[in-house]
């Protein structure tokens, strides 16, 4: 621990969420250490209090001392607060981190940030320990400094005899938003400019392990009607979409995007509305983006040619067995005959083709191959899914505005261990895939604005809409999103330990997550579990 009279500097667990104005605890870390194992990131973090107010307050990483070879690398921002008015209703408050008020998320970009009087200022500093890096143990200085006084931060960066795989079993996937991309950076959809913003968020996703990539079929093709209806299609754009995330190292898994949706926004509609590309007609105008119900002739007619000239391009391309393709999302027994009827469509026209949705409506058992249902459902129809998995389906998770109780998700005002310890659930009721649509849906000023109201008094719980924020240079993390990658990162490892040791692997998860609602909200229990995980690695 380190402080000057107007610098107060103590250390937190990086799975504590430290509000502006809370009181420093009466235990905390008496030491910066970092464990991990190579080819991980691990974060840590520095709590400043300014005893009175500073202007300048910097942070900047030594240089790493240790064992001969490549060396642990560190990154520091600065956590930045975010406004949370209203909070998660229906929640007990002990999993609430706190009351409406400032909440530490996005990761900055800035150089330097000024503290007023009697608030706290994380340091959030991100280690990745190369593959090549010899075990033991490494140390660097974080020097902090405000308004010209200086204090030296210690850390201790311990790396373990075990390296973890490039290769990703579990299958994430974070919805992105094309126009909020290109609003970001003030460029066009799928100009060229655009095309370049979207590799470096392709390489930023790939960073946070994500290994499929939501992908706008019908936007990226474009079609061609000869006159009498016979149509061809152009996929130069989504073969470019393709290659550009597999550039990155996102795929992995392409998620075709839905052929279908809810007619006007209607949750119970009965019937749902079939997607076209936009498709040219002889006379050079175009059919932009026309629909139809999914159950009418005029649609079926559409996929007869659309379904079995993508699955020829997918075959073609080598990509085929790594497409999943989602019809319409969330369907409810209200419109299940109508999404089994175009599943039906894309069992005859595409039968190698899996169909993936986020659904927990029993009645489209056999119209679906992957569910994604949330973890709230999951509960009380395990042995349903189950018995799908016995079938030969799989079955994923996704959260989403929902769950809420004593169920974990990822919301600004829940615990970060709740955003870990997703990927915990994966492993112990062996879902591979975890799916959330908001990577970066913001709506308004998305450091203003993190519970959109979607009309009436339909607000958003905090932070849903949007795990990354806008940066200057590309997108900026947030303590969530590196939460999850370090829970996906767990994952892993505890995949690794299963092959080598069934039991113990099930008894460290067990140990932490004994049922979707009962798991561990202490950071040091978790941290025991872990350290029990590495050493049995």
């Amino acid at each position: 621990m380190a402080s000057t009279s107007s610098l107060q500097v103590w250390f937190a667990d990086p799975l504590a969420k430290i509000l502006p104005g809370a009181p420093r605890p009466a235990r905390t870390p008496k030491a910066v250490v970092v464990d991990a194992v190579r080819n991980e990131y691990e974060s840590c973090q520095i709590v400043v209090s300014a005893a009175s107010k500073i202007a300048k307050l910097t942070a900047k990483a030594g240089a790493v001392s240790g064992p001969d070879g490549p060396r642990p690398q560190i990154k520091l921002n600065f956590v930045g607060y975010v406004p949370v008015k209203r909070g998660t209703t229906d929640t007990p408050p002990e999993h609430l981190v706190g009351p409406p008020g400032d909440f530490p998320d996005p990761l900055l970009d800035s150089a330097s940030v000024s503290v007023d009087a009697g608030k706290n200022q994380p340091v959030w500093i991100t280690v990745y320990v190369p593959k090549g890096a010899a075990p033991g143990e490494y140390r660097a200085d974080i020097e902090i400094t405000g308004d010209g006084t200086s204090v030296s931060v210690p850390v201790k960066i311990i790396v373990h005899p075990f390296t973890l795989p490039d290769a990703r079993t579990l299958h994430v996937t974070n919805w992105y938003s094309p126009g909020n991309l290109a609003n970001a950076h003030r460029v066009e959809v799928y100009s060229e400019a655009y095309w370049k913003w979207l590799e470096v968020w392709a390489r930023f996703m790939a960073d946070h392990r994500q290994d499929t990539i939501i992908t706008p079929v019908i936007d990226l093709v474009k079609g061609k009607d000869d006159g009498k209806g016979n149509l061809t299609f152009d996929f130069s754009r989504f073969d470019r979409f393709v290659e550009l995330f597999t550039r990155a190292g996102v795929i992995g898994l392409i998620e075709g995007g839905h052929l279908a949706g809810r007619t006007g926004g209607a949750w119970d509609a009965v019937n749902f509305d079939g997607y076209y590309p936009v498709i040219s007609m002889p006379d050079g105008s175009r059919r932009e983006n026309p629909s139809a119900k999914v159950t009418s002739e005029e649609y079926k007619l559409f996929l007869s040619q659309f379904l079995p000239a993508l699955v020829k391009h997918l075959r073609a391309k080598g990509w085929l067995d790594c497409y999943l393709q989602h019809l319409t999302d969330e369907p409810i027994p209200e419109n299940a005959e109508s999404y089994k009827k175009a599943a039906s469509y894309i069992r005859q026209y595409a039968p190698k083709l899996k169909i993936i949705d986020a659904s927990m409506c029993d009645q489209i058992a056999g119209a679906i191959d992957i569910w994604v249902p949330q973890p709230s459902e999951l509960d009380p129809k395990m042995e349903f899914f189950k018995a799908r998995q016995k079938a030969g389906d799989q079955v994923w998770i996704y959260t989403c505005l929902s769950p809420k109780g004593k169920y974990m998700n990822r919301f600004i005002d829940y615990p970060l261990l709740d955003v870990r310890l997703l990927h915990w659930v994966n492993f112990k009721y062996d879902l591979p895939g975890y799916l959330h649509w908001g990577l970066n849906y913001w709506t308004g000023d998305p450091f203003k604005d993190l519970e959109p109201n979607w009309g009436g008094d339909n607000y958003l719980p905090p932070g849903d809409s949007h795990i990354t924020y806008p940066g200057k240079r590309g997108p900026l993390s947030s303590i969530r999103l590196e939460a999850m990658r370090d829970g996906i990162e767990d994952y892993e490892l505890l995949r690794l330990l299963e092959k080598k040791d069934p039991k113990l692997a099930r008894a460290i998860c067990d140990s932490i997550v004994r049922s979707l609602t009962d798991y561990t909200l202490d950071p040091a229990e978790f941290r025991k579990a872990r350290a029990r995980l590495i050493e049995s690695l």
